[in-house]
């Protein structure tokens, strides 16, 4: 009888078993090495630097994986760059957050590395069943997060209505796979890529779609996202709405823009009215917002809307488009949170305007670098922000969507407000009172090889976008 896993299976998740290895090692290291909760960050950020030598080792190999479950080519191996990458990033600046909460423990590191995990697997599914465990794996990792530090009310509220939340848009991933599977036979991409359009199909594409939606938090599924984000501790944020992002804008390329191209009719007028709602809510609804944290949630329901445009252009070139723009999305949004995480202070109280205000005054530095990316936000030429949204509006225009593409620059230049009033805030106004920041080297480091990345990424795109051409399945 053949075995159900083969060495082959284990050889082209090589990178899976390492992030998997690590994971499992930090937490025995953590149950049984009382006093070197210090050595977690440096064990977690040593075996994620691994997994990223192991991903770049295995890129030209191809294939299947798991009885055909999981997709192993260039697209799937560019993928995890960006998780563990994520990860990485947010394991090395967080211990300088954990140790000031007081929360400095095991569990941290390996749920931020089993997210990313299972953000691997997800990127890759072949099969519809593999992408729903995988998304519910991401999900209850996150539910953790979001209230790891449990003595602050906001953080178990946040974990809460997560949870809810998750639950629900759970249950439009079940039904929609059920009219998929009732309308193809099957629950394989690829099967169901080739089922005759019926009203089964329509109504199980819109239903996944609108599980989907939830987890980007794109209007008008995203009224759990500003709580969930600004009661989250802040590492937990940066790493939520970037590679959790990342991983359903790929699976998004998988889904509808390889495998369900020529049914493109069947879900464009969802993901045309998804993008301008979510382009209009998150825009408008971020210029009254006082607290960092919540401004930045809103806005990014105004990204989900943006990065849609290349969805509905439904092109490869708008796949290539809507990756970078992930990738941009990452690097942009992490930075600002690495900063947010140091300014904010003990229980994020100086997380406000009002207190960050004049904030220049003490710490040019920290405020400098939250300014850069925070342009970059805004698609300020020379960053990778800019870049970003020139190929997603780029592919729209090549798609013919001229409308969308005007209506996506016109939000683009409203949010641009908002985005300078933080700056102003911290540059122009008078401080109100001394915030006391401690920069830890880790934080240091995260903070200038992401301003570094940002400002180089999009002064030099050239690079990044032919290696995302080039790994397009």
């Amino acid at each position: 009888m053949e075995a159900v896993v083969s060495t082959r299976d284990l050889w082209l998740t090589l990178p899976e078993i390492v992030v998997l290895a690590t994971a499992c090692i930090v937490l025995i290291v953590d149950a049984w090495g009382k006093g070197r909760e210090s050595f977690l960050n440096i064990l977690s950020a040593i075996g994620l630097v691994l997994a990223l030598v192991f991903n770049f080792w295995m890129f030209g190999n191809h294939g299947s994986a798991f009885a055909g479950l999981i997709f192993r080519d260039k697209f799937a191996y560019f993928s995890n760059f960006i998780f563990i990458f994520c990860a990485l990033v947010t394991c090395f600046y967080a211990r300088d957050y954990l140790l000031r909460e007081g929360r400095n423990y095991g569990e941290f590191y390996g749920l931020v590395m089993f997210a990313a995990l299972s953000m691997m697997f997800l990127a890759s599914s072949a099969n519809l069943i593999t992408f729903f465990l995988c998304l519910e794996l991401v999900s209850v990792s996150l539910y953790a997060l979001a209230g790891f530090v449990r003595e602050r009310d906001a953080c178990v509220e946040a974990a809460l209505k997560y949870f809810i939340v998750g639950a629900f848009s759970a249950a439009f991933s079940v039904v929609g796979m059920a009219f998929l599977f009732y309308a193809s036979g099957s629950l394989d991409v690829a099967n169901i890529a080739a089922a005759k359009p019926s009203v089964a199909l329509v109504i199980g594409f819109v239903l996944f779609a609108v599980a989907m939606f939830f987890k980007l938090s794109a209007a008008p599924f995203h009224i759990w996202a500003p709580d969930v984000y600004q009661g989250s501790p802040s590492p937990v944020t940066g790493f939520m709405m970037t590679a959790a992002k990342a991983a359903i804008f790929i699976f998004i390329v998988r889904f509808f823009l390889v495998a369900f191209a020529s049914n493109q009719q069947l879900w464009l007028p969802v993901v045309l009215f998804v993008s301008v709602v979510s382009m209009l809510v998150g825009n408008f609804a971020a210029i009254r917002q006082n607290d960092v944290k919540r401004l930045l949630a809103y806005s990014s329901i105004a990204h989900a809307g943006y990065a849609l445009v290349a969805v509905a252009a439904g092109t490869k070139l708008a796949a290539a488009a809507l990756v970078y723009y992930a990738v941009a999305y990452c690097l942009m949004n992490l930075g600002a949170f690495a900063v947010i995480s140091v300014l904010a202070g003990k229980n994020e109280e100086y997380a406000s305007l009002d207190k960050l205000q004049g904030v220049a005054v003490e710490h040019p530095v920290l405020a400098a670098a939250l300014s850069v990316f925070l342009f970059s936000l805004s698609g300020m030429p020379g960053t990778v922000g800019f870049m970003g949204k020139f190929y997603v509006f780029a592919a729209g225009m090549k798609a013919g969507l001229y409308w969308l593409v005007v209506f996506a620059l016109i939000n683009s230049a409203i949010a641009a407000y908002y985005y300078l009033k933080v700056v102003y805030y911290m540059f122009m106004r008078e401080p109100k009172e001394s915030i006391p920041v401690n920069v830890g080297v880790a934080t240091g480091i995260v903070v200038l090889l992401l301003v570094v990345l940002v400002i180089q990424t999009g002064v030099v795109p050239g690079s990044l976008y032919q290696a995302i051409v080039a790994s397009l399945p």
